[in-house]
């Protein structure tokens, strides 16, 4: 019996590596599916609501592309402007990078701090960090302006909107027990839920406690900690990074040091405290496995692999949960082992 259930794991893990490589292999063709799918799932609730009202599919699908449409353009539009203003201006951010190094060597100096400061100054060419920063926000743009192939998928989700979770009850001969499709569709509303309004949180302190200090774009940092809030665990981090590496550029020290503390203060007591008291035991992922998925699929799909690792972790929870067979790969998952389910 041992032996058995050994063999089932292993032949479990050999599955999973397959299909991870297959995902990894076909991910430009199935992100935009997956990002179309999830799409669907946030805007159901409104597309639900035209329904009760007997309003055609139709114009409730031309609705919600138009709400999508204007702020991608509104995102973009921001994202780009901003970026070149800062690359118009990468020659200032370079000098004031060349006369940081000698303060800061002299701040860690008064600690009795040393380091190889010319190996660290030879491998952090000035102005490198600049442009890593705009490439990163130009890609960003660039993420958000291409997804017509997601627009379309999308497009045609809505209009068969009303037929849908009936194909997924036929799909996984779950008729009888459609709870479970329900029950999935919304775990992940909440989710989305949760952590549009704690990251709308997260970005408003921020951009207070930027415009405090008079740090320029700090709209713009603000919006990125609200983007970035969405990436479990890292996501405040590079967030934050941005903000405090232009502060050592533009600021004093004590000021950076400042803004770097209100960044913790932020993110211990939304991300840590106020938004798993929100989301309460629905989540009911790890912390190790939140993290962990984030790695994986961030790899498979890159950037907004990583936005939607919970969701996809989400969706084996509720398949495993589900199954006789592969139920204990649901328990490995678990954060909490007396909680069975996830609403």
């Amino acid at each position: 019996m041992i032996l058995t259930e050994q063999k089932n794991i292993f032949a479990t893990l050999a599955y999973l590596i397959i299909i991870i490589v297959g995902l990894k292999l076909g991910s430009s063709i199935i992100l935009p599916f997956l990002t179309a799918f999830f799409l669907f799932i946030i805007f159901l609730p409104l597309i639900k609501f035209f329904n009760r009202y007997s309003i055609p599919n139709l114009f409730s699908t031309l609705v919600v592309l138009s709400i999508i449409v204007f702020m991608l353009f509104l995102f973009s539009s921001y994202f780009i402007s901003t970026n070149q203003d800062i690359i118009q201006n990468l020659g200032f951010y370079q000098n004031k990078y060349e006369e940081m190094i000698p303060k800061v060597i002299l701040f860690f100096e008064q600690f009795n701090i040393s380091f190889e400061w010319g190996s660290v100054i030879k491998a952090i060419e000035p102005g490198k960090l600049i442009r890593y920063i705009t490439g990163f926000f130009s890609n960003m743009g660039n993420i958000l302006l291409d997804i017509s192939l997601t627009i379309l998928l999308l497009m045609f989700l809505l209009l068969e909107s009303n037929t849908i979770l009936e194909k997924l009850s036929h799909l996984i001969h779950v008729k009888e027990n459609q709870n479970i499709i329900d029950t999935f569709f919304k775990s992940i509303n909440r989710y989305f839920l949760i952590k549009t309004l704690t990251s709308l949180l997260t970005g408003f302190l921020i951009w207070i406690l930027l415009s405090y200090f008079q740090l320029p774009h700090a709209f713009f940092f603000a919006l990125i900690a609200f983007i970035l809030n969405y990436i479990p665990s890292i996501g405040s981090l590079i967030a934050a990074f941005f903000a405090i590496f232009i502060s050592l550029l533009q600021l004093t020290m004590i000021d950076t040091v400042l803004i770097s503390l209100g960044y913790l203060v932020v993110n211990i007591v939304v991300g840590n405290f106020l938004e798993p008291k929100i989301m309460g035991d629905r989540l009911n992922l790890s912390t190790f496995v939140v993290f962990s998925s984030m790695v994986i699929w961030g790899w498979i799909f890159g950037f907004l692999g990583m936005f939607l690792a919970v969701p996809l972790t989400l969706i084996i929870d509720l398949a495993c949960e589900n199954s006789k067979k592969y139920h204990w790969v649901s328990m490995l998952l678990k954060d909490n082992l007396s909680n069975k389910g996830n609403s």
